[in-house]
Protein backbone atom coordinates (compact mmCIF):
# COMPACT_ATOMS: atom_id res chain seq x y z
CA UNK A 1 0.00 0.00 0.00
CA UNK A 2 1.97 3.44 -1.19
CA UNK A 3 2.33 6.46 1.24
CA UNK A 4 -0.35 9.19 1.68
CA UNK A 5 0.68 10.60 4.57
CA UNK A 6 4.04 11.88 5.82
CA UNK A 7 5.05 13.49 9.36
CA UNK A 8 7.23 15.21 10.39
CA UNK A 9 8.73 16.05 14.30
CA UNK A 10 10.21 19.75 14.60
CA UNK A 11 13.25 20.01 16.95
CA UNK A 12 15.97 17.75 15.48
CA UNK A 13 14.11 16.49 12.64
CA UNK A 14 12.94 19.48 10.73
CA UNK A 15 14.72 22.24 12.64
CA UNK A 16 17.85 22.88 14.67
CA UNK A 17 19.94 25.59 16.47
CA UNK A 18 23.68 26.40 15.65
CA UNK A 19 24.16 27.21 19.14
CA UNK A 20 21.87 26.99 22.15
CA UNK A 21 19.42 29.47 22.79
CA UNK A 22 19.42 29.75 26.21
CA UNK A 23 21.94 32.54 25.31
CA UNK A 24 19.33 34.64 23.58
CA UNK A 25 16.44 34.18 26.38
CA UNK A 26 19.17 34.72 29.34
CA UNK A 27 19.47 38.20 27.75
CA UNK A 28 15.75 38.47 26.79
CA UNK A 29 15.43 38.09 30.69
CA UNK A 30 18.27 40.51 31.98
CA UNK A 31 16.65 43.41 29.76
CA UNK A 32 13.25 42.79 31.29
CA UNK A 33 14.63 42.82 34.65
CA UNK A 34 16.87 45.72 33.66
CA UNK A 35 13.62 47.33 32.51
CA UNK A 36 11.52 46.09 35.61
CA UNK A 37 14.29 47.65 38.36
CA UNK A 38 14.93 43.78 39.02
CA UNK A 39 18.60 43.99 39.94
CA UNK A 40 21.15 41.44 41.95
CA UNK A 41 20.33 38.61 39.27
CA UNK A 42 23.36 37.39 37.57
CA UNK A 43 23.44 35.58 34.32
CA UNK A 44 25.08 32.24 36.14
CA UNK A 45 22.36 32.66 38.40
CA UNK A 46 19.15 32.44 35.15
CA UNK A 47 21.50 29.69 33.78
CA UNK A 48 20.89 27.44 36.57
CA UNK A 49 17.71 28.22 36.76
CA UNK A 50 16.44 27.68 33.68
CA UNK A 51 18.37 24.06 33.93
CA UNK A 52 16.73 23.23 37.27
CA UNK A 53 13.38 24.23 34.97
CA UNK A 54 14.33 22.23 32.24
CA UNK A 55 14.99 18.97 34.07
CA UNK A 56 11.54 19.06 35.76
CA UNK A 57 9.98 20.08 32.43
CA UNK A 58 11.52 16.71 31.17
CA UNK A 59 10.12 15.20 33.27
CA UNK A 60 6.95 16.08 33.52
CA UNK A 61 7.04 15.41 29.77
CA UNK A 62 8.30 12.17 29.98
CA UNK A 63 5.82 10.94 32.84
CA UNK A 64 2.68 12.81 32.07
CA UNK A 65 3.21 13.29 28.09
CA UNK A 66 3.06 17.37 28.43
CA UNK A 67 4.71 20.16 27.44
CA UNK A 68 4.98 22.92 29.84
CA UNK A 69 3.82 26.29 28.35
CA UNK A 70 6.21 29.45 28.14
CA UNK A 71 4.32 30.99 31.18
CA UNK A 72 4.73 27.87 32.88
CA UNK A 73 8.12 27.45 32.80
CA UNK A 74 9.06 30.93 33.11
CA UNK A 75 7.22 30.70 36.29
CA UNK A 76 9.23 27.96 37.52
CA UNK A 77 12.28 29.76 36.71
CA UNK A 78 11.53 32.81 38.06
CA UNK A 79 10.53 30.62 41.29
CA UNK A 80 14.07 29.67 41.22
CA UNK A 81 15.74 33.35 41.03
CA UNK A 82 12.71 34.48 43.74
CA UNK A 83 11.67 37.23 41.50
CA UNK A 84 8.33 38.17 40.01
CA UNK A 85 7.28 40.31 37.67
CA UNK A 86 3.81 41.99 37.00
CA UNK A 87 1.29 40.47 34.67
CA UNK A 88 1.67 42.52 31.30
CA UNK A 89 5.69 42.05 32.03
CA UNK A 90 5.56 38.35 31.98
CA UNK A 91 3.10 38.32 29.02
CA UNK A 92 5.79 40.52 27.13
CA UNK A 93 8.13 38.55 28.11
CA UNK A 94 6.94 35.47 27.48
CA UNK A 95 6.43 36.97 23.55
CA UNK A 96 9.96 37.83 23.23
CA UNK A 97 11.40 34.34 24.64
CA UNK A 98 9.29 32.63 21.77
CA UNK A 99 10.46 34.80 19.19
CA UNK A 100 13.77 33.94 19.73
CA UNK A 101 14.04 31.41 16.99
CA UNK A 102 13.79 34.30 14.47
CA UNK A 103 17.50 35.78 15.44
CA UNK A 104 18.89 33.52 12.40
CA UNK A 105 19.84 30.85 15.28
CA UNK A 106 16.75 28.21 14.03
CA UNK A 107 17.84 26.53 10.83
CA UNK A 108 16.14 23.91 8.42
CA UNK A 109 17.92 20.76 8.76
CA UNK A 110 20.65 20.07 5.43
CA UNK A 111 18.59 19.05 2.75
CA UNK A 112 15.53 18.82 4.23
CA UNK A 113 13.66 22.19 2.37
CA UNK A 114 14.35 19.79 -1.35
CA UNK A 115 12.74 16.95 0.14
CA UNK A 116 9.90 18.49 1.76
CA UNK A 117 9.30 20.13 -1.68
CA UNK A 118 9.30 17.02 -3.37
CA UNK A 119 7.15 15.16 -0.98
CA UNK A 120 4.81 18.05 -0.95
CA UNK A 121 4.40 17.55 -4.57
CA UNK A 122 2.10 14.30 -4.36
CA UNK A 123 1.76 13.28 -0.62
CA UNK A 124 -0.17 15.03 2.19
CA UNK A 125 2.67 16.10 4.96
CA UNK A 126 1.68 17.51 8.69
CA UNK A 127 3.77 18.42 11.55
CA UNK A 128 3.73 16.51 14.69
CA UNK A 129 6.00 18.94 17.64
CA UNK A 130 6.28 18.27 21.64
CA UNK A 131 7.04 22.53 21.82
CA UNK A 132 9.60 23.90 24.08
CA UNK A 133 9.60 27.09 24.77
CA UNK A 134 8.50 28.64 21.37
CA UNK A 135 4.84 27.02 20.81
CA UNK A 136 3.01 26.10 18.12
CA UNK A 137 1.94 29.73 16.88
CA UNK A 138 5.36 30.73 16.16
CA UNK A 139 7.03 27.49 14.87
CA UNK A 140 4.29 27.77 12.26
CA UNK A 141 6.07 30.96 11.04
CA UNK A 142 9.49 29.41 10.78
CA UNK A 143 6.94 26.98 8.63
CA UNK A 144 5.53 29.14 6.41
CA UNK A 145 8.88 30.61 5.64
CA UNK A 146 11.42 27.98 4.78
CA UNK A 147 8.56 25.38 3.84
CA UNK A 148 5.54 27.86 2.03
CA UNK A 149 2.17 25.64 0.98
CA UNK A 150 3.99 22.81 2.09
CA UNK A 151 2.82 21.49 5.05
CA UNK A 152 -1.25 20.46 5.36
CA UNK A 153 -1.59 20.13 8.91
CA UNK A 154 0.30 20.63 12.38
CA UNK A 155 -0.43 18.75 15.67
CA UNK A 156 1.57 20.93 18.82
CA UNK A 157 1.79 19.67 22.44
CA UNK A 158 1.12 23.34 24.05
CA UNK A 159 -1.76 22.81 21.50
CA UNK A 160 -3.62 19.62 22.25
CA UNK A 161 -2.23 19.01 26.05
CA UNK A 162 -0.61 16.39 25.46
CA UNK A 163 2.64 14.86 23.91
CA UNK A 164 4.23 12.04 22.10
CA UNK A 165 3.59 9.34 22.40
CA UNK A 166 0.18 9.68 23.35
CA UNK A 167 -2.36 7.22 20.84
CA UNK A 168 -4.54 9.67 20.30
CA UNK A 169 -1.90 12.32 18.67
CA UNK A 170 -1.26 9.88 16.29
CA UNK A 171 -5.00 9.06 15.68
CA UNK A 172 -5.69 12.57 15.06
CA UNK A 173 -3.58 12.40 11.75
CA UNK A 174 -5.47 8.96 10.71
CA UNK A 175 -8.92 10.92 11.17
CA UNK A 176 -7.88 14.41 9.63
CA UNK A 177 -6.53 12.73 6.56
CA UNK A 178 -9.03 9.46 6.58
CA UNK A 179 -6.25 7.58 5.74
CA UNK A 180 -4.99 3.61 7.27
CA UNK A 181 -1.62 3.80 9.59
CA UNK A 182 0.10 1.47 6.94
CA UNK A 183 -0.36 4.81 4.36
CA UNK A 184 1.50 6.97 7.13
CA UNK A 185 5.54 7.26 7.50
CA UNK A 186 6.32 9.27 10.58
CA UNK A 187 9.71 10.73 10.45
CA UNK A 188 11.19 11.92 13.83
CA UNK A 189 14.66 12.12 15.87
CA UNK A 190 13.31 10.29 19.57
CA UNK A 191 12.94 6.96 19.49
CA UNK A 192 11.02 7.00 22.84
CA UNK A 193 8.33 9.60 21.76
CA UNK A 194 8.31 9.72 17.63
CA UNK A 195 8.97 5.69 16.77
CA UNK A 196 7.10 4.54 19.69
CA UNK A 197 4.08 6.27 19.20
CA UNK A 198 4.25 6.15 15.42
CA UNK A 199 5.52 2.30 16.04
CA UNK A 200 2.08 1.81 18.06
CA UNK A 201 0.11 2.98 16.15
CA UNK A 202 1.04 1.20 13.02
CA UNK A 203 2.61 3.52 11.06
CA UNK A 204 6.06 3.27 9.16
CA UNK A 205 9.01 5.52 10.82
CA UNK A 206 11.92 6.69 10.14
CA UNK A 207 14.85 7.85 12.44
CA UNK A 208 16.33 10.79 11.27
CA UNK A 209 20.11 10.52 12.91
CA UNK A 210 21.55 13.44 11.25
CA UNK A 211 21.21 16.12 13.97
CA UNK A 212 21.29 13.72 17.15
CA UNK A 213 21.14 9.75 17.03
CA UNK A 214 19.34 8.77 19.78
CA UNK A 215 20.10 5.11 20.88
CA UNK A 216 17.84 4.87 24.32
CA UNK A 217 17.53 1.46 25.14
CA UNK A 218 13.99 -0.22 25.70
CA UNK A 219 12.11 1.55 22.88
CA UNK A 220 11.77 0.11 19.46
CA UNK A 221 14.19 1.09 16.44
CA UNK A 222 12.70 2.96 13.45
CA UNK A 223 11.88 0.86 10.10
CA UNK A 224 14.98 3.19 8.29
CA UNK A 225 17.18 5.54 9.96
CA UNK A 226 18.87 7.99 7.83
CA UNK A 227 21.25 10.82 8.40
CA UNK A 228 20.72 12.35 4.71
CA UNK A 229 17.27 13.83 3.66
CA UNK A 230 18.52 13.19 0.24
CA UNK A 231 17.83 9.39 1.19
CA UNK A 232 14.65 9.81 2.24
CA UNK A 233 12.46 10.71 -0.90
CA UNK A 234 13.73 7.12 -2.52
CA UNK A 235 12.63 5.45 0.83
CA UNK A 236 9.00 6.67 1.03
CA UNK A 237 8.59 5.71 -2.95
CA UNK A 238 9.93 2.35 -2.28
CA UNK A 239 7.43 1.38 0.70
CA UNK A 240 4.56 -0.80 -1.21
Amino acid sequence: MSIKVVTFDFWGTLYHNKLSLKHERKDRIQQMFSRSGIVGITDEMIYKAMEKTWVLWDDIWRTEHRTLPVREFMDLVFGELQVRLDSDAMDELCEVLQQAIFTGNTLPVEHVVDAVAALSRSRCLGVISDTGVSSGRYLRQLLDRDHPSRFSFGLYSDELGMSKPEPEIFQKVLDINGCLPEEVVHIGDLRYTDVLGAHQAGMHTIRYAGIRDDRTEGFPEADWVITDYRELVGIIEGIA
